[in-house]
């Protein structure tokens, strides 16, 4: 069996700034809990959350054999800028690099480093882009808990992570760690949410959340739905901002999801871009997700409005 204190040790060579394990086992508790959200409707037009269900609970289906579950967390919390502060904003996640690739690159570094030390190890990466529950992941792993917002809390980081998993078909020792839910009476992020998305706690009804709304939601939105952006025309960061967790959180500012572009943008920039510039300038970043038309028309929609 694999040391884990190597594991987290070699995580942290490559750059991450926590890491857990746990073994792969079925995910009997969050097969009824993402079993309830999907037959409630929550999660709206995203039909691809409810394919594969199967395969979320299980990580045998994704990867033969596989018994190892490493989980990463990198920080992208970061000194406040003009463009997440004043309409029409954009959520801190998406202000750089598409972490799809920088994450995905570091995961890839950590299995040839684990490849290097231990041999012959076979498993697949994932980052927010297969049917895996990272959160869920994460918590087994000891990494922190599920707020009411829905949202992974490291007691260090807050929720500003990004969450990456290496699933492995050999043994590796498991943390052993349970953090227990820290949020206790608190419902800042409840009481926060403008829309009301959060319908109880750690349940999220995308059907109203302004995340949703401005970037998953492929069909027009509705003049009701746009009233309801606050300001946002890319993500929305308002349950985290409250969140006590994050207001203590470490700024960590790696450079590897740092953009000076998008450090220095101004509203004014974003709503006169023409669509070249804009695919020229947001290429390979999150904002690509929604694409140019949607973003700007969004932008335009929520620039009178905070």
């Amino acid at each position: 069996m694999i040391p884990n204190q190597r594991i987290v040790e070699l995580a942290a060579e490559v750059g991450f700034d926590s890491c857990g394990v746990s073994a792969a086992i079925d995910l009997v508790d969050e097969k009824v809990n993402f079993g309830n959200w999907i037959s409630k409707g929550f999660h709206a037009e995203m039909d691809y959350m409810a394919r594969n269900f199967e395969m979320r609970m299980n990580p045998t289906l994704i990867v033969p054999n596989a018994k190892t579950v490493i989980s990463v967390l990198l920080s992208y919390k970061r000194e406040e800028i003009a463009i997440h502060t004043s309409p029409p904003k954009i959520s801190r996640y998406a202000l750089g690099p598409d972490y799809h690739g920088v994450i995905k690159n570091m995961l890839f570094e950590l299995m040839s480093k684990i490849r290097d030390e231990f041999g012959i190890v076979n498993g697949r990466a994932f980052v927010d882009s297969a049917p895996v529950l990272e959160r869920a992941w994460a918590v087994k792993a000891g990494l922190g808990w599920i707020g009411k917002n829905s949202n992974l809390i490291n007691s260090h980081l807050g929720s500003y992570v990004f969450i990456g998993e290496l699933i492995l078909d050999v043994e590796v020792e498991p943390s052993n760690v349970t953090i227990p839910n820290r949020c206790g009476n608190c419902t800042k992020c409840i009481d926060s949410c403008p829309t009301g998305a959060i319908v109880a706690p750690q349940t999220i009804d995308s059907n109203k959340c302004i995340s949703y709304l401005n970037i998953e939601k492929k069909s027009p939105l509705t003049e009701q739905e746009y009233s309801m952006l606050n300001g946002w025309c890319f993500g929305c960061d308002t349950c985290q901002e409250v969140c006590p967790w994050n207001k203590k959180a470490e700024i960590k500012n790696h450079n590897q999801l740092q953009s000076k572009f998008l450090n220095e943008l101004t509203s004014e920039q974003l709503l006169n871009m023409p669509e070249d510039e804009f695919n020229s300038l947001f290429n390979k970043t999150p904002l690509m997700r929604a694409g140019y038309s949607k973003v700007i028309d969004t932008a335009k929609r929520t620039s009178s409005k905070g």
